[in-house]
């Protein structure tokens, strides 16, 4: 997915000088006066990719209100929050709320540069990651509801015998169960199943 750099400025100048400095680095920037500019021109702004450049205070909804709502319905793009006017806990607030860098005005034109490039790269980073995860996730939603309960016991380190024992079923049975949720997920030992999908099975037992 294309990566834009989303900057939300009530000043004119501000919105010109930064969007121009921007493409010099070869990035795409798109500029918006307001968050309810913003709102209106981007109506789902849970698919965005790339990071948002957004100002504290400005007509309207401020932006550090905006940043707490992004962050109640779980945008993740890393949002840079600018301001004049700056101070200690107005710095707390925002990244209570995930900001992922907190710049002052004037902005130095290497600061902003450098903070741009680490933000993007995170955004890449957890695109990648959410991708991989949707990936194996894929893979276990073609489990069977069985594969699936001997995945979880292969989890907590049952040995084939005790899942045997857990859910009433022979050690062949359990081992049939076990080839095939291996091959499934595209594993070749329990130690890697635990390694690549430990964090994706929730505990407790299969009803």
């Amino acid at each position: 997915m294309e990566q834009l750099i989303y900057l939300i400025d009530d000043d004119h100048a501000i919105r010109c000088s930064l969007s121009s400095l921007l493409e010099t680095m070869g990035w795409q920037t798109a500029v918006y006066e307001s968050v309810a500019d913003f709102q209106q021109q981007v109506t789902e702004p849970r698919t965005l990719s790339g990071c948002l450049l957004l100002d504290i205070r400005m007509p309207g909804k401020s932006g550090l209100v905006y940043l707490e709502q992004l962050r109640q319905q779980g945008l993740e793009i890393p949002v840079i929050i600018m301001t004049g006017h700056g101070n200690i806990e107005l710095c707390r607030r925002a990244f209570k709320n995930g900001a992922f860098e907190f710049l002052t005005k004037p902005i130095d034109a290497d600061l902003l540069i450098e903070t741009v490039g680490a933000a993007l790269e995170h955004q890449d980073i957890l695109q990648k990651e959410r991708q991989e995860v949707a990936e194996l996730q894929e893979k276990i939603n073609k489990l069977s509801a069985r594969e699936y309960e001997v995945t979880k016991l292969i989890m907590e380190g049952k040995s084939s015998k005790e899942i045997a024992n857990d859910l009433a079923l022979s050690p062949r049975t359990v081992e049939a169960h076990r080839a095939s949720l291996f091959a499934k997920l595209h594993i070749n030992s329990s130690i890697k199943l635990m390694k690549i999908y430990g964090g994706l099975f929730p505990p407790g037992r299969v009803k």
